[in-house]
């Protein structure tokens, strides 16, 4: 069995472009719900914000669909803030200040902008998936490098299942089937270290 860490790629202009491409994910304390915020008409089908694992509509309806198991649940996520903001069309070569002026925190280039409710409605609808399976690991502290696959072992893993949470570890974990299914319905979305078990 083969097992691996799920983390975002590494985007152009660090937490800034990370703000355009992945956007936040806000949380309402008085109704304990969360929701979109993010930059379109661009959307990755899939995507990390933090410890959110987020699926579009289509990608969502291909996981149900598959034998992968794991994922307990998918809660909707509203879009409350869509901002109209076609970065993708922006000269990577050139330094984000180049095409917009970087005053306050990564997030305000979102939350600085108006909410666009036409262009939020030919967005896809997101999704926020469960996952109870618990991937036990060890984690060297000791162990500088920033590469998961350094710093964690494996100390048990259910071989039926495909999507896991670590116990000591915060973050996100998928078999082999789960890796291949992802990089093939959504390509570049995720990079995959491979986690070695313990002796």
């Amino acid at each position: 069995m083969r097992i691996f860490s799920l983390d975002s790629p590494r985007t152009i202009w660090g937490d800034w472009s990370d703000a355009l491409e992945y956007g936040f994910v806000d949380w309402d304390e008085e109704t304990d719900t969360r929701s979109i915020v993010r930059s379109g008409p661009y959307t990755p089908p899939a995507y990390l914000y933090w410890d959110a694992l987020i699926f579009t509509q289509f990608i969502k309806n291909a996981l149900e669909k598959s034998e992968l198991t794991g994922i307990s649940a998918f809660t909707h996520l509203k879009k409350t803030h869509i901002v109209n903001l076609d970065w993708k069309a922006w000269d990577t070569t050139r330094d984000i200040t180049y095409h917009t002026e970087l005053d306050g925190e990564p997030e305000d280039l979102i939350t600085s902008l108006p909410h666009d409710e036409s262009l939020a409605q030919h967005m896809p609808e997101y999704w926020l998936a469960s996952i109870e399976s618990v991937l036990s690991v060890h984690v060297d502290r000791s162990h500088s490098s920033t590469d998961p696959s350094d710093f964690l072992t494996i100390l048990h893993a259910d071989p039926t299942i495909d999507f896991f949470q670590g116990d000591e570890y915060t973050g996100h974990f998928v078999s082999q089937r789960a890796k291949e299914w992802l990089a093939h319905h959504c390509p570049g979305c995720f990079t995959f270290s491979l986690i070695p078990f313990a002796d």
